[in-house]
């Protein structure tokens, strides 16, 4: 998890100050390593502090990723409702394997 963080975080062109500010604060320190945790850090202090340079963007970088998951059975696509095969098979209004082509672009 530390690398998608990290991936994030080194992607992510509205922190570059921060990148900044933590390379003069610590010349010697690893960025990979040690950023990610001091930067959560500051923009928590900023957060705490109702500073309004703590954007919501920034707050959910801080906030990282989410660690739960969520299934869904169906999802409908530019109007057109898709299900997975076990909740198809119990329903008496199956697709009936009946195909309409694509669009060709």
């Amino acid at each position: 998890m530390k690398k998608v963080i990290w991936y994030v975080l080194h992607n992510s062109p509205e922190i570059d100050a921060y990148m900044n500010e933590f390379e003069s604060e610590r010349p010697d320190s690893d960025m990979q390593q040690e950023f990610p945790r001091w930067f959560e850090t500051k923009i928590g202090n900023l957060y705490t502090a109702n500073d309004p340079s703590c954007t919501p963007d920034l707050f959910a970088l801080v906030c990282g990723p989410s660690s739960t998951a969520t299934s869904v059975n169906s999802c409908v696509v530019n109007g057109v409702k898709f299900v997975v095969h076990s909740r198809d098979v119990k329903r008496t209004t199956q697709n009936s394997e009946i195909c309409s082509p694509g669009e060709k672009e």
